[in-house]
């Protein structure tokens, strides 16, 4: 169970509130369970735009381990509730190759974006079309992304338990 809470810094007063709850389905971490409360009402123009549903997973599947892996307790700590995903990316470098979870985010955008997303996802993550391209080819590579004849857009992403293992 994860609460991200937002309080407000003028008054004190808890202004909203997130309750997910995270449990593993098929050996995978997933999203069971959402509740948004907000003490004078949801902005629901904001949450259509800002809200991201994947918050809550990668706070206990990314920024969890990180924090245990830094010696820290997660239940002293307080989780940033904006700024994902990249937040939730602190590590991806792993032995200076691109983390499995960085290239899974990469593929999901462009399986939203559809055609034309080298452009968007440059201008997203300020880096080069070539770049972007390039991170779907490693996503591909590592099997992350499943394969489509050369020139087709598309494909899906791996359930992990199907992946083959990195070196």
């Amino acid at each position: 169970m994860l609460d991200l809470v937002h309080v407000d810094p003028e008054d004190g007063v808890e202004a909203w509130r997130v309750e997910a709850t995270v449990d593993l389905v098929d050996g995978e971490p997933a999203l069971c369970r959402v509740l948004v409360e907000g003490a004078a009402g949801l902005d629901t123009l904001r949450l259509q735009r800002d809200f991201r549903w994947m918050t809550p997973l990668d706070a206990v599947s990314r920024i969890v381990p990180n924090m245990l892996a830094d010696g820290l307790d997660p239940f002293a700590q307080d989780f940033p509730y904006t700024g994902y995903p990249h937040v939730a990316r602190e590590r991806d470098l792993v032995d200076g190759r691109l983390s499995e979870e960085f290239l899974e985010d990469i593929a999901t955008e462009y399986l939203a974006w559809g055609r034309g997303y080298a452009q968007r996802m440059a201008d997203e993550h300020r880096v080069s079309r070539r770049t972007a391209v390039g991170w779907i080819v490693k996503a591909r590579e590592r099997g992350i992304l499943s394969s489509v004849r050369p020139g087709q857009h598309g494909g899906e992403i791996v359930p992990r338990s199907r992946r083959r293992p990195q070196r």
